[in-house]
């Protein structure tokens, strides 16, 4: 039984999850070109915190960004905060826009001081720990330089680490503190921060990313990948109703953790962001309204052919072994009733 408070939106999406793949839903209807086979395939629910489908959508999301990012060297880094001011992010998850506007702010403060350029900013939120728990560190891939207003492109290797924490501690305080209620309470917190945090927030430069090919990598196996993979379900007793599910600590060590299973689908349902609530935004090169103009000055990596696209996926004759044609798409309501039906391309064969 799920949370009488939860919105729809996260009911619908976890009713999707709990359908996936169950031919009673609805099924594409493959035939052989060759020999005439007629072959079902059960609809996948395409649900971001599916296990199945999760790495599929993540595949797409990756796709889709990579062909906005410009063949240049890039780097990957995560900015934390301290706990203390997670518990105001998790409450309201409409300040995570407010959390990434404050890495954006923080990375072109630190860029433009090199000559006045600005650098191209994706910041991707990841609400999620490897064990389910709530933790919003932002992940970025910054653009090494940036270009000046003249169209000259500045290229920035090296940010001076002690300022980039601080410069990151200031401006993601004086944003909380801008946006939440003024209240003794709040005021006090964010004097404490300032003086327990002396050296800044903590900033982990992971690596650089110079190629394409690592770009289009980095982003589709990392930054979207689903909240847990269907691989790293280790187990489900049917007897004790408990899963486990295991990941790599800090230090590369396998961890184990089993949950009872109403927990772990309910730790699964906590993590759904809200509806139309953006966990990836680009700023400065990559702002909407920059990006299509500096197509003439930047090259796109979707411009280098070296991405492979997102395919749909391809369904062989068990028989001859042969490609099979998509011959219909049925819906159905769980109950037998027909709620779509298309033959012969004739409506939306788009449904893996």
């Amino acid at each position: 039984m799920l949370n009488p408070n939860l919105s729809q939106y996260k009911i619908d999406e976890v009713e999707k999850m709990l359908h996936c793949r169950d031919p009673k839903y609805g099924f594409l209807t493959y035939k052989c070109p060759e020999c005439d086979t007629i072959k079902t395939v059960p609809l996948a629910c395409k649900s971001r915190i599916c296990p199945q489908c999760g790495k599929k959508y993540a595949d797409k999301w990756a796709d889709e960004l990579t062909e906005k990012l410009f063949a240049v060297p890039h780097r990957h880094m995560v900015f934390t905060m301290p706990e203390e001011l997670r518990a105001f992010v998790l409450v309201d998850q409409s300040l995570f826009k407010i959390l990434m506007d404050a890495v954006s702010n923080t990375l072109q403060q630190m860029v433009k001081d090199k000559r006045g350029a600005v650098p191209g900013v994706v910041c991707v939120l990841h609400p999620y720990g490897k064990e389910l728990n709530l933790n919003p560190p932002v992940h970025v891939l910054l653009t090494e330089g940036g270009l000046t207003k003249a169209g000259e492109w500045v290229p920035v290797s090296y940010l001076e680490y002690n300022s980039l924490r601080r410069v990151w501690q200031y401006q993601l305080l004086t944003m909380v503190k801008r946006v939440l209620p003024r209240s003794v309470e709040i005021n006090r917190l964010v004097n404490r921060l300032f003086v327990e945090y002396r050296d800044g927030f903590y900033v982990y430069g992971k690596r650089r990313v110079s190629s394409p090919r690592q770009i289009a990598g980095y982003v589709g196996c990392y930054l979207c990948h689903p909240v847990v993979a269907e691989s790293r379900i280790s187990e489900f007793n049917l007897e004790s109703n408990m899963v486990t599910f295991w990941f790599f600590d800090e230090n590369k060590v396998k961890r184990f953790v089993t949950l009872p299973a109403l927990e772990f689908i309910g730790r699964l349902v906590r993590l759904i962001p809200d509806k139309n609530l953006k966990l990836i935004r680009y700023y400065g090169l990559y702002s909407r309204r920059t990006s299509g103009r500096l197509q003439k000055v930047l090259t796109c990596l979707s411009r280098e052919n070296v991405f492979a696209k997102f395919k749909k996926m391809v369904v062989c004759c068990l028989n001859c072994g042969k490609g099979m044609d998509l011959l219909g798409v049925t819906r159905l309501d769980g109950d037998g009733g027909l709620v779509y039906e298309a033959w012969h391309g004739e409506g939306d064969d788009d449904c893996w």
